[in-house]
Parts: C-alpha cells; structure tokens; sequence
C-alpha cells in the first residue's frame, strides 16, 4: 500500500523525489560521457594516419571543471591536427591532400551521446 502524504508535505516529497531522478540521471549523463569519450579516443588511435606512430599515440582525454569531456592531442603533435584533416600547401607549389580522421569520428560520437542521453532521460 502506498504510503500517505499530508498536502503540507507534498511539495516537499515532489521536491525531494526530483533531486533524486536528476542527481541519478546526472550520474548516468556523466558516465555516457566517459565512455563515449573513452570510445573516442581508442578511434581516433585507430584512425589516426600513421607514420612514427606518435600522432596516434597521443590522442588523449581530460575531464574539465565544469563536467564536460575533452579529446585532444598531447605535445608536441598537437599541431598536426588541423594539417592532416584539412590538407595544407607544399613548398614548391601544390597541395598535401587531407587525411579526414578526426571528424568521422566526432559526428558518430556526437550522434551515440545524443541516441544514450535520449534513452537515458525517456526511462
């Protein structure tokens, strides 16, 4: 049987009921983000051209203050990113053609993040 409220009480338990989901559904938004981004970075270590093996070795990731997640490239190849995705011109004339890895990546990271949240708040 249910338990009974006085409807001095009850905006209080609604209250206290609602902290609960979002702190829970909180928990589960940030766990959707470590994984997605634990994903991440194992593709793009995968995807990654490789020439050394440094590049790919040095996709990584961070959690920042605010909560959110951040793939990045560690030093010193963080400069190569925007070279190697977009293409870049040759000394003597031409063109090095792009080696797209990075944004394949993020539109299927970005569309599983959303397809999860989704589902997570519709429970």
């Amino acid at each position: 049987m249910a338990n009974k409220i006085s409807i001095d009480d009850l905006a209080k338990t609604i209250e206290s009921e609602v902290r609960n989901w979002t702190k829970d559904v909180v928990d589960d938004i940030d766990d959707i983000k470590k994984d997605i981004t634990k994903n991440g970075v194992k593709q793009l270590r995968e995807s990654s051209p490789k020439r050394t093996g440094d590049y790919a070795k040095n996709w990584t990731s961070q959690k920042l203050k605010n909560g959110d997640q951040v793939i990045y490239q560690k030093s010193p190849t963080s400069r190569l990113t925007h070279v190697l995705e977009k293409g870049h011109a040759k000394r003597k004339g031409g063109r090095v053609s792009p080696k797209v890895h990075i944004a394949p990546v993020e539109e299927e990271l970005v569309s599983n993040y959303i397809s999860r949240v989704e589902k997570r708040l519709s429970q």
